[in-house]
């Protein structure tokens, strides 16, 4: 039977009825485990229209770190009803919605269990994890629990691993992510359960029907840098170009653009302008001799920079924000290849960091014998060194740059540096809550 496709996002999204559901438990094994709380909101309309909170009697001790990570202790709930006394009230309530959790592997198989256990029917609805969805919807976000979800956000979260608040936030979080839906078109009910490839916060794919009318009062509403992939027929790439001031240079872009016979063309936030020249870099050997020659050409005409051959001997490592609020990457001119750069959190990944800069200069002086591996295709080289430079200089309060001494220096002062950074400019792209 083929799939619904409704008229408008609004109709597909107005005709879905959600259960957001949260349970606090006494440990991970539903065969040997009870549930303590359960938190359970109702959407209809976009809107929560009603919510439950039970505290349930588990009949066993509370783990101390169970306690200790809900606030729930055994004087709360001595007196509260044993779930086979509410378990009837919360699967009516939950009826025939499509069941969200935040962690579906985790609330909707101890649910059933229980259920199972009370010889009573399972739960058969759809489910949708929130959790899930958010590595659909932003790809490279290294954590997304639901704390940090809510901060990005915006979403308040006061009481977390509590069950009605953990509700209340990821039923926030879904009518967050219902409203980006409707920006970007869902048509079908199975898109919202595998958001992925068209969906994705940092990106828009425009085809070749909607004209360069659509891609210039796109690049017009974006205030980051960001990289333009225009595709050809059959797939083929026929430019990639980092943009550094796209809301400024829409019409010059608009101009480049006329003289391809193009089918899409992708655009992708990238935060840093650099790492919008990393990816050029990375993908330039897929466009054909043809077009190579013009981007660079329309890249040197609108960037007349001095060159700067030596940048790559005056740095070792490169620090700057991440696309994502909180992350940040580094990129190693020890040995200059696409892969030689890292997304990590600070301070959450200090460790991980630490081991990769060791790492970078181990090899650099062990194997490489102190030689730089620079892998920049040849024709690209000067116009990508320049606007390397150029960025570097446009903004230096937006990038640490560090020597191998300072990593290898016992104190680890570096750290500092990158503490700092992380402080002044822990958001300086506001995504993904400015997002495409």
């Amino acid at each position: 039977m083929q799939e619904k496709i409704y008229n408008s996002s609004h109709e597909l999204l107005e005709s879905l009825k959600f259960c957001v559901i949260d349970l606090e438990t006494t440990g991970g094994n539903p065969e040997t485990e009870k549930i303590i709380e359960v938190g359970i909101l109702k959407i209809e309309n976009r809107k929560i229209t009603e919510e439950r909170s039970f505290l349930i009697n588990p009949e066993k001790e509370i783990p101390d770190f169970v306690q200790k990570l809900t606030g729930i202790k055994k004087s709360d709930v001595e007196f509260s009803p044993k779930i086979e006394e509410v378990i009837d009230e919360i699967v009516q309530f939950i009826g025939d919605s499509i069941l969200v959790a935040h962690n579906t592997s985790f609330d909707i198989p101890f649910l059933n269990g229980v259920l199972k256990k009370l010889q009573r029917p399972t739960v058969e609805n759809k489910v949708i994890c929130t959790n899930i969805m958010t590595k659909y919807l932003i790809p490279d976000i290294m954590s997304s629990n639901l704390q940090y979800m809510s901060d990005i956000f915006g979403i308040s979260h006061s009481q977390a691993h509590r069950a009605v608040e953990d509700a209340r936030a990821t039923a926030n979080l879904l009518l967050k992510y219902l409203e980006i839906f409707e920006e970007k078109k869902i048509r079908k009910v199975n898109q919202l359960y595998y958001p992925r490839n068209k969906f994705e916060l940092d990106r828009v794919i425009i085809d070749q029907s909607s004209g360069l009318d659509e891609v210039s009062e796109t690049l017009k509403s974006i205030n980051l840098p960001c990289v333009l992939s225009v595709k050809g027929d059959n797939g083929v790439i026929l430019t990639i170009m980092p943009i550094q001031h796209p809301n400024q240079d829409h019409e010059e872009i608009r101009s480049f653009l006329e003289n391809y016979r193009w089918s899409q063309i992708h655009i992708r936030l990238c935060g840093p302008f650099i790492e919008g020249l990393f990816y050029m870099n990375a993908n330039f050997v897929k466009i054909p001799d043809q077009y190579r020659k013009k981007t660079i050409d329309f890249l040197k005409n609108k960037y007349p920079l001095p060159p700067a051959p030596h940048l790559l001997d005056e740095h070792d490592f490169i620090i700057t924000p991440h696309l994502i609020s909180g992350q940040f990457i580094v990129y190693s001119f020890l040995n200059f290849t696409t892969y030689s750069q890292l997304i990590f959190k600070f301070p959450a990944h200090k460790k991980k960091l630490h081991q990769f800069l060791i790492g970078q200069i181990n090899r650099f002086e062990l194997q490489q014998k102190g030689k730089r591996k620079v892998f920049i295709q040849n024709d690209l080289k000067d116009v990508f060194l320049s606007l390397f430079n150029h960025a570097l200089k446009e903004d230096p309060a937006l990038y640490v740059c560090l020597k191998n001494a300072e990593i290898k220096d016992d104190k680890k002062t570096y750290a500092e540096k990158i503490e700092k950074l992380s402080i002044t400019k822990n958001d300086p792209y506001q995504f993904p809550k400015t997002h495409l």
